[in-house]
């Protein structure tokens, strides 16, 4: 893109009038950001775009698609380009590999996608960029948000400092899609979740060369179970490979005090793993976060909504952000444009769009809750994958992707159902050597949590605060942008001094970097979201 296409240089700047009249504005322009603004573009309303980086950057985030998400960039019309600039591999098939015992299942097609994908966030929200802007997105880089202006009680417009300076932008719609500290989310008085859970994993990872090419691995996306530690290997353009540990959240103090040495430690305690990786050498830098408590926040009110990260995330071991951001800023977009005008109708079909959302993400929600538990593989999970390597119908690869020829049925608690547990368990049972007390108390916590997500599911309560069993309550959440004052939702008044919720690991973090320093130069600059973005 030329100078002169930007909407972030001097004279773009300088013809800029002091204060704008447009029907959104979109705080974040990655995953979520730029699928609400495409969506809202295509409807025919003006859309101004705000990300405080400049494109091509990086963020932290291990970046795997399944075939809905890249259905998903197909139907924001981003995926013709980053096959043309990336060409990354197809990956046709999904595996878990536990203590020996292995499942592989070939993916089913969604709008005719039937493989995943995993492209380094540089290239891949470039793309999503080029395409916002292909459809009438006025995208303002290197500008971030310094308040959300109200009237009436509505969000009316924002504030933001872009290189010019500060300035106004009045609008009908603020959507937040900036990241787990959201400035809008603070701004409006959302940012403390009404639920969440604490993992007990952390995560650590790199790129190396692959050194599989050839060969069917690079055609699979794939788990490795040994002891606490879950490793996935996903296929990368360029043959490289991301590998990922999700292990103790211990296991990030020591990948910082001692990376490499850390490294091979964990490499060797799976000897699965390393036959994969073994070999694979030109390593980037180890990056590593905690921070990736799951959570629901209100995400959505008058004027103004919520999406992405900003508004929900799930564990980054189930693999769903990516698709979620897309899948839900879409909605969100093409929810609110034909309403735009209407501010009563507007809201309902925001608190429509959050509810929609709730429904499809509360399944996946319990199960990343139950995936990031440190456990062993156990006996009643190894008969699950021995039971789908055997079966006709793809359950393993329904287990991770959402939105085939099932819909709601591929539901995980729905999957692993509890007629389905009872037959693994008895047959887990017979097996020679297994603890049979062992798993009977395996059994009955399984049973307690997925009770509670059924009762939830039947309940449907919008924004249902209690406490559920598959849950490990937080007691500090994200940290607010420190900047940002935060609204009283309920008086709106603004708490100046209200406690920040100070995530003390998250400054520890590193910035993000580019994926692949060796090959070509990538920005360092963060986006308003650093976390894992599985």
């Amino acid at each position: 893109m030329s100078p002169a296409d930007r909407s972030d240089t001097p004279t773009a700047a300088a013809a800029r009038p002091a204060r704008e009249r447009v029907d959104a504005v979109v705080v974040g322009a990655r995953c979520a950001g730029s699928g609400a603004a495409i969506a809202l573009a295509r409807l025919g309303r003006s859309v101004i775009s705000i990300d405080r980086t400049r494109f091509p950057s990086d963020t932290l985030s291990t970046h795997v698609n399944f075939p809905s998400a890249v259905a998903e960039v197909q139907r924001l019309g981003a995926l013709q380009r980053i096959q043309r600039e990336c060409d990354p591999p197809k990956a046709l098939f999904a595996q878990i590999v536990a203590d020996g015992v292995s499942c592989r299942n070939r993916w089913e097609p969604i709008d005719g996608i039937d493989y995943a994908q995993s492209v380094p966030r540089t290239p891949f929200d470039a793309a999503l960029v080029a395409t916002a802007r292909e459809a009438g997105v006025d995208v303002r880089e290197r500008t971030t948000l310094v308040d959300v202006l109200w009237r009436d009680g509505r969000a009316c417009g924002v504030r933001v400092r872009g290189p010019e300076g500060e300035y106004e932008i009045a609008c009908s719609l603020v959507i937040g899609a900036d990241g787990r500290r959201s400035g809008v989310a603070t701004a409006v008085g959302a940012d403390r979740p009404y639920r969440g859970s604490l993992p007990q994993r952390g995560a650590a990872y790199r790129y190396l060369d692959d050194p599989q090419l050839g060969t069917e691995w690079r055609q699979t996306v794939v788990q490795y179970r040994q002891r606490e530690s879950h490793v996935f290997v996903f296929p990368c353009p360029e043959d490289r490979m991301l590998v990922l540990f999700m292990g103790a959240r211990e296991d990030v103090s020591a990948f910082r005090a001692d990376p490499e040495g850390t490294w091979a430690a964990r490499v060797a305690e799976n000897p699965a793993a390393a036959e994969r990786i073994g070999g694979g050498g030109n390593g980037t830098k180890i990056r590593s976060t905690t921070d990736t408590a799951s959570y629901f926040r209100r995400s959505s009110g008058p004027g103004w909504a919520l999406c992405g990260d900003a508004g929900h995330f799930k564990d980054p071991a189930v693999g769903q952000g990516i698709r979620d951001a897309l899948r839900f800023g879409r909605l969100l977009g093409e929810g609110a444009a034909p309403v735009l005008d209407d501010p009563r109708a507007l809201d309902a079909a925001l608190a429509a769009v959050e509810r929609r959302r709730d429904r499809e993400c509360r399944s996946t929600y319990h199960w990343g809750n139950k995936e990031s538990r440190l456990s062993l593989p156990s006996p009643l999970f190894k008969e699950a994958l021995r039971s789908f390597d055997g079966s006709d119908e793809p359950w393993l690869a329904r287990l991770f992707d959402r939105g085939g020829a099932l819909g709601s049925a591929a539901s995980p608690h729905r999957i692993l159902s509890p007629w389905r547990g009872a037959k693994l368990a008895a047959r887990a049972a017979m097996r020679p050597g297994v603890d049979r007390r062992a798993l009977l108390r395996e059994v009955i916590e399984e049973l307690r949590v997925d009770a509670d997500v059924w009762r939830e599911e039947w309940a449907d309560r919008f924004r249902d605060d209690r406490p559920r069993a598959s849950e490990r309550p937080i007691a500090e959440w994200p940290e607010r942008p420190p900047h940002m004052a935060r609204r009283d939702a309920g008086a709106g008044a603004i708490d100046e001094d209200a406690d920040p919720g100070l995530d003390p690991q998250a400054a520890a973090d590193e910035p993000p970097a580019a994926a692949r320093p060796r090959r070509r130069s990538g920005s360092s600059a963060a986006d308003e979201s650093t976390t894992v973005a599985a």
